[in-house]
């Protein structure tokens, strides 16, 4: 039912500190809607691709899943009435900030708001990106995938999958256990993780079509060490090489490049770990940052390798 996320909306106190990161540092188009009220900022040709909203609350991330039309998204609505999740009617003020056609939102088991959505339209406008970079992947793929650590675990894994419809790409139980979904050829559009930690989110991942705008993207981290969550390194299910940034809201961005797709000969498996190499995690509880070593060793000694997905070029600035 669900074909792509297509966006995120970040309600954020730190309105002013986000931009130079977004624009600066990411390399994302800024698109100032109202001056310290709302902010999209832009990947591709779409309106917006992340929704920046001031709020005088506790920061948070929704998701905005889209289908294809209006019928779709009458049927992923009674699909959730059927599992007991009530709805709301996205306001014609929120579905014009949004850029959209039609929309509806509720609250999954962790009480994140998801809104669903469809016709995320286009812009004439040109793409102007904050430092020069190649551009993201994204068209059918959707804007990357979000991993949210989740204290609802079983209820979050049956929302997703048996009443919304994603399909397991992958799992794993080391260094904690975690899910990876996909609705669309992009490896994972969610990741639903059992940290042992609550509710919260962990990541959203942006894809560059180039392995230098990483590159340069790490060395901008590297002048501040501390905004560094995640090392550079290599994951070992979708083959991304990247970084984790910190953010304002104390979540943070992967920035990688060359994930690899899920065809239709797709095997589920049982992972040995998160990463290839690299991807030391700073914020791991000392036991469990010690295991991922281990487990980095481990495939090491074994000489576990994975081909680079090499990006399409008729991909680029879709």
């Amino acid at each position: 039912m669900i074909n792509a996320m297509s966006y995120v909306v970040v309600h954020t106190p730190y309105l002013e500190q986000w931009l130079p990161l977004a624009s600066n540092h990411i390399g994302l188009h800024v698109d100032v809607v109202e001056p310290d009220v709302a902010v999209r900022l832009r990947m591709d040709a779409k309106v917006q691709r992340l929704l920046l909203l001031a709020t005088s609350g506790p920061a948070s991330l929704a998701m905005g899943f889209e289908v294809p039309d209006a019928a779709a998204l009458q049927r992923v609505r009674q699909a959730l009435e059927a599992a007991g999740y009530p709805v709301v009617d996205g306001t014609a003020a929120e579905i014009a900030l949004r850029g959209v056609k039609a929309m509806f939102h509720f609250r999954d088991p962790d009480a994140n708001r998801i809104e669903v959505v469809w016709g995320l339209a286009d812009t004439a406008e040109p793409l102007h990106p904050g430092r020069p970079i190649g551009g993201f992947r994204t068209g059918e793929l959707g804007i990357g995938h979000v991993a949210l650590m989740t204290g609802e675990f079983e209820r979050m894994c049956h929302l997703y999958k048996e009443v919304l419809g994603f399909k397991v790409s992958d799992r794993a139980s080391a260094p904690f256990k975690v899910e990876f979904l996909h609705v669309n050829p992009r490896h994972h559009t969610l990741g639903l993780a059992d940290t042992g930690t609550g509710a919260g989110v962990y990541h959203l991942m942006l894809e560059y079509n180039d392995f230098d705008d990483v590159g340069r993207a790490y060395d901008m981290a590297l002048e501040n060490p501390d905004s560094i969550g995640v090392t550079l390194g290599r994951h070992i299910n979708d083959h991304v090489t990247s970084f984790y940034l910190k953010n304002p809201d104390g979540w943070m961005f992967e920035l990688g490049w060359a994930a690899r797709t899920i065809g239709p000969d797709w095997q589920i498996e049982e992972l040995p770990g998160m990463s290839l190499w690299g991807h030391d995690r700073t914020w791991l509880a000392p036991q469990k940052r010690e295991a991922a070593r281990q487990i980095l060793k481990q495939l090491a000694a074994r000489g576990v390798r994975a081909p680079v997905a090499m990006p399409n070029p008729a991909e680029k600035n879709r």
